[in-house]
């Protein structure tokens, strides 16, 4: 392509660039093409969505590390629950309970507080995942109406919100284990 000042050397013929992306050459002028922009909104609802999905893993896994520390996690509350239900008999301590018997703590103070930090991790992440949904769930709305600065302005709050849901629940999880 050879570029001149306000010309674009397109299909062998010098014409004007297209006056945006959702524009199509007809042959002799540039026309808007409704199906090509619907498809250009979607594409950037995908990414919208994309980039909010990504801001939203990344606070979870700064939260709870990776995925299969959070099954290890699941499956230890699993664990404290069933022993907590059984009235923490002292010649049962599930495994991961016991993982968690140090310094002095007993097998039911170990229960408890995997507990207590399963149920905080939970509302951490259902927290997350409120956010992230509802403001996907917005920008596809504005951007089904065609808004897309709203979808794109939603997008950027929905991002926000969870950065600050990271560093309001980070700190306290303190869910190393």
């Amino acid at each position: 392509m050879i570029v001149i000042p306000d010309l674009h050397q397109i299909d062998g013929e010098l014409r004007q660039p297209p006056p945006t992306p959702a524009h199509r050459w007809t042959g002799t002028e540039w026309v808007f093409d409704p199906d090509k922009q619907t498809e250009l909104n979607q594409l950037e609802c995908l990414k919208l969505c994309a980039a909010i999905d990504a801001v939203a893993d990344a606070t979870r896994h700064a939260i709870a590390g990776d995925a299969l520390r959070v099954l290890e996690y699941e499956q230890a509350a699993r664990d404290a629950k069933a022993f907590q239900e059984g009235g923490f008999p002292s010649g049962e301590v599930p495994l991961s309970v016991a993982a968690w018997v140090v310094n002095d703590r007993t097998a039911r103070q170990a229960a408890e507080d995997i507990l207590t930090k399963a149920s905080i991790l939970n509302d951490a992440v259902l927290r997350i995942r409120t956010v992230r949904l509802q403001g996907k769930e917005a920008l596809r709305l504005e951007m089904s109406k065609g808004n897309v600065d709203a979808a794109r302005q939603l997008a950027d709050e929905t991002i926000t919100q969870i950065n600050r849901l990271s560093h309001e629940l980070a700190p306290p999880l303190n869910l190393r284990q």
